[in-house]
């Protein structure tokens, strides 16, 4: 097999890769592609690159399997601790004492493997348990199937699980069950109230509720800013009056042109009055 990746092949993959997810792979970023899609040309027998480049376009069945090997997924428990400090202490009660719907709704957009949407689990429930009443549903979504189908299963194990278990102890003790050999997962009552969906951000807006508050974290580093202020709009139409959008911890919307305003860095508040006339 011959591993090289001519221009016109990078160029081919970068194209394909934005038509089918919208994101951009940056050119420079040459080597990760080939290290990610080496394995899937030799389980195919093909001679090379061009050879896969010119199968994904013909075999629409091979779209997945190409979008999940592209795509990148990194995430654990907490990750940025302010995030969940404002969720927990100014988001959710503001939400409470103004709170115009019996359940709070939650979009983790790009929620891979799912442990952000069980971290926001935890921090409802911990929430709900001193407010009741209170109730709540996580809906996580991502373009990659595979990692869907770890995040629907809910088990985990490993580096995730010993951070998580080191920083925060007792919420650990009191909202997971499992052990070392089999992994954790989060308790049932929480389990019950998340869902995982496939979703590509360039589809229309997901039907259902409006969302309270939008986790979007990480993603728009991928996009162009063209791109970014779609996938923006994709989450504004979804969202109630004054909800909350987070976002990651390079990423800024101060050039983009889009109905939210600025709270904190990487919290952004939809504009109500904006909202209200979308809705």
């Amino acid at each position: 097999m011959d591993e090289s990746i001519d221009q016109a092949c990078l160029d081919g993959f970068i194209k394909l890769t934005h038509d089918l997810t919208g994101i951009t792979i940056k050119p420079e970023r040459k080597s990760m592609l080939v290290g990610r899609l080496r394995r899937r040309v030799r389980d195919l027998d093909l001679k090379d690159f061009n050879e896969y480049l010119e199968y994904v376009r013909q075999q629409s069945n091979e779209h997945e399997l190409f979008v999940n090997q592209v795509t990148t997924n990194e995430t654990y428990f907490f990750r940025t601790p302010r995030v969940w400090e404002y969720i927990e202490q100014t988001f959710l009660p503001r939400w409470q004492e103004l709170r115009t719907s019996p359940i709070l709704h939650v979009w983790s957009a790009a929620s891979s493997t799912g442990e952000e949407a069980h971290t926001i689990g935890i921090l409802l429930q911990s929430f709900s348990d001193s407010h009741p009443g209170f109730d709540y549903r996580i809906h996580g979504t991502d373009i990659d199937t595979f990692v869907l189908e770890k995040a629907k299963l809910g088990v985990y194990r490993g580096r995730s699980i010993e951070r998580f278990r080191q920083a925060m102890p007792n919420w650990f003790n009191r909202y997971m069950i499992g052990n070392d050999a089999d992994g954790y997962e989060v308790l049932p009552n929480i389990k019950s109230r998340i869902q995982f969906n496939q979703f590509n951000l360039f589809s229309a807006p997901p039907s259902g509720p409006k969302f309270d508050l939008v986790l979007l974290r990480n993603v728009l580093i991928y996009f162009t800013k063209t791109d970014q202020e779609n996938v923006l709009s994709t989450a504004y139409g979804r969202m109630a009056p004054g909800a909350a959008l987070i976002i990651g911890e390079s990423e800024s919307l101060n050039s983009l042109n889009t109905g939210f305003e600025f709270i904190a860095p990487t919290i952004y508040q939809a504009a109500a009055q904006e909202l209200n006339q979308a809705a």
